[in-house]
């Protein structure tokens, strides 16, 4: 397999002065935009081989675009909210020239994704969304979540031990490819202070607490796909049941982070583009 060239770092400015960071990787016909959860660098992420194996294979197939959101990474400003964040996407497409996109994100970046749909179902040919939820409170209409109080706690761990490489050894630590690998620790830890503080990073944790994505998920017309792994089962498609006719694939994996096994997720992909 050829690599695809890697372009350089470029910014599309928003009407209140931001600069948002991206990378166009390859030069396929299907325009497809990716994004992280906590985690953003549109240079550190090509530092790590897994990462970048991963990035490089979708790119094989499409135009990929990475990019950071606002206050992440190489992007100026700080964190906004969700409508925020679907306005940046607006300034970010019209910036690469890319009409209808395939948006693939996790977790929260997928959340951002949906909410775009949601706004412009005309600017999203479809989207991916892997780790989905539908809000991170625990309540008796939603076991998923976390309650309050656990909500707040982690928000503090990550204010105290953000970019540590204790901290990094504890978010690797599910992870059965690298769990125990001090080189990967300290990788992430390096990629978690290129992101951003600790302080914007849990601030932004304590935002995400109170979002509750029901009303969004409901309106969502575009071609949805909502990947998880088996254990994630009963949230995922919960979520993929609020978004009309959104397909939901199951993945035996040990993994959660996309880019360690990742062939099952990326042919899933895949075949749910390659119809159009």
């Amino acid at each position: 397999m050829v690599a695809a060239r890697i372009g350089e770092t470029l910014y599309a400015k928003t009407d209140d002065g931001v600069e948002l960071a991206y990378r166009i990787v390859g030069d396929g016909a299907v325009d497809l935009l990716w994004s992280f959860n906590q985690l953003g660098d549109v240079e550190t992420i090509w530092e790590y081989a897994p990462i970048r194996g991963f990035l490089e294979e979708l790119a094989t197939t499409s135009r990929l675009i990475v990019h950071d959101r606002r206050g992440m990474g190489r992007s100026s400003g700080e964190r906004g909210d969700l409508d925020m964040e679907v306005a940046d996407l607006l300034t970010l497409l019209d910036a690469v020239g890319s009409e209808r996109p395939y948006l693939v994100g996790v977790l929260t970046g997928g959340a951002a994704y949906a909410a775009f749909a949601a706004a412009h179902p005309g600017r999203a040919a479809g989207v991916v969304w892997y780790g989905a939820f539908a809000q991170y409170l625990k309540t008796p209409e939603y076991p998923w979540g976390s309650t309050a109080d656990e909500l707040e706690e982690y928000s503090r761990r990550l204010e105290s031990g953000w970019g540590t490489e204790p901290f990094a050894e504890r978010f690797i630590g599910d992870e059965p490819a690298i769990a125990g690998d001090v080189e990967a620790a300290r990788f992430f830890a390096h990629w978690m202070r290129r992101t951003g503080t600790a302080e914007a990073v849990a601030a932004a944790d304590r935002a995400w607490g109170h979002v509750d994505l029901h009303p969004v998920l409901r309106s969502v017309r575009t071609p949805t796909l909502i990947i998880t792994r088996e254990g994630d089962d009963p949230e995922a498609a919960y979520v993929a049941s609020l978004i009309p006719d959104a397909r939901f694939v199951r993945l035996k994996s040990d993994s959660f982070m996309p880019f360690f096994d990742s062939g099952p997720l990326i042919a899933a992909m895949r075949e749910f583009i390659a119809p159009s």
